[in-house]
């Protein structure tokens, strides 16, 4: 695509000329008139589409730092907060380990020596997600930076994902983690609780809401940043009850529901933090084992699923993008369908 943008300054007026063209960086040019930035615009794409280069010679190499730092810029910037904020950390990793190499000095064997010095320390989750950035790099750095690069990540072993972690609260562990939130020195810990138990919503969604998200009158509250695609969240009568005991009296439909006007970048990018000090002291004080905030998502859904909530309503509650992240649910249905089909037995008997 081309664009020709008219800035009027002082001196006169000049014509701003950009284009974007899938397989090239993008390329931009300034003129004094417009039909010279219509020509050239012409006759770049022309050149373009028919396979020749424009610019600079193509580079034949380029430092694993300095590409890294292209590709924050041009790519990881473009993406959701939660999902930047996350390859950013990868890239910090990765830019310490393979710190004064060139991308084409990054060999298959070096990526498999990261993946195995990374597991000694963390998780195979973890690991996918930098070799993910990693791989995107090299695919990015080829079909856009023209450079001729082989991805190093295609041909290694990548650490197996283990089965999604299940841990739920029974109705009296959450009665009695509640009962202590109520006691917590962070006075949004229990109404915060108790929405993620009603909604099922992540943790960081929960935390970063602001007044202007929740419509109390149609029940609930919108969600336009999400891990996945933007969705509604329906409210319980609970949930309502618990947002009308925390609002404001001066309503403001930009101020936080639960953060503080004043916050660090670390919990901009990610709001849960806020909660998670207070959140781990009553798991602790109530005595419940093996337990982490993104159970209370987990908890919710099961709850919703025994309650005979269907798998797709429930990932479009959730915000899964396939059903596949429900199915994990549909273990905890055996007694029910037991009990479904007992009222059979006496057939034909």
């Amino acid at each position: 695509m081309a664009y020709i943008r008219t800035v009027k300054r002082k001196k006169g007026t000049i014509y701003k000329a950009e284009i974007r063209l899938h397989g090239h960086p993008p390329l931009y040019q300034t003129f004094d008139r417009l039909s010279e930035a219509q020509r050239w615009v012409e006759d770049t794409e022309a050149t373009l589409r028919s396979g020749g280069y424009i610019g600079d010679t193509p580079l034949d190499d380029m430092a694993f730092g300095k590409a890294l730092d292209r590709y924050e810029l041009e790519v990881s910037s473009q993406k959701r907060p939660n999902t930047r904020s996350r390859e950013i950390t990868s890239a910090n990793t990765l830019r310490i380990f393979f710190a004064g190499l060139s991308l084409k000095e990054i060999t298959p064997a070096r990526v498999a020596a990261f993946r195995d010095k990374r597991l000694k320390t963390v998780g195979p989750s973890t690991i996918q997600k930098d070799l993910a950035l990693l791989s995107h790099l090299f695919t990015i750095a080829r079909t856009e930076w023209a450079m001729e690069v082989n991805n190093p990540v295609a041909s290694i072993r990548k650490p197996a994902k283990p089965d999604g972690r299940l841990r739920l609260l029974s109705k009296n562990e959450a009665r009695h983690l509640l009962e202590i939130c109520k006691k917590s020195r962070n006075g949004k810990l229990y109404p915060y609780v108790q929405l993620l138990l009603h909604t099922g919503m992540r943790p960081s969604e929960a935390a970063g809401l602001i007044w202007g998200q929740v419509d109390i009158d149609a029940r609930i509250i919108d969600l336009t940043i999400t891990k996945t695609k933007p969705r509604r969240v329906p409210l319980t009568i609970m949930a309502i009850e618990i947002l009308l005991q925390i609002m404001p009296e001066q309503w403001d439909k930009s101020l936080p529901v639960f953060l503080p006007l004043k916050i660090s970048s670390t919990i901009r990018r990610r709001p849960n933090l806020f909660f998670r000090r207070a959140f781990d002291n009553a798991v602790k004080k109530a005595k419940i084992e093996n337990f982490h905030m993104h159970d209370l998502r987990h908890t919710a859904a099961s709850y919703l699923l025994m309650a005979g909530v269907d798998l797709r309503t429930l990932a479009d509650i959730l915000g899964h993008s396939t059903m596949q992240m429900v199915q994990r649910y549909t273990h905890l249905l055996d007694d029910h369908k037991l009990k479904a089909v007992d009222r059979i037995e006496g057939l034909g008997l």
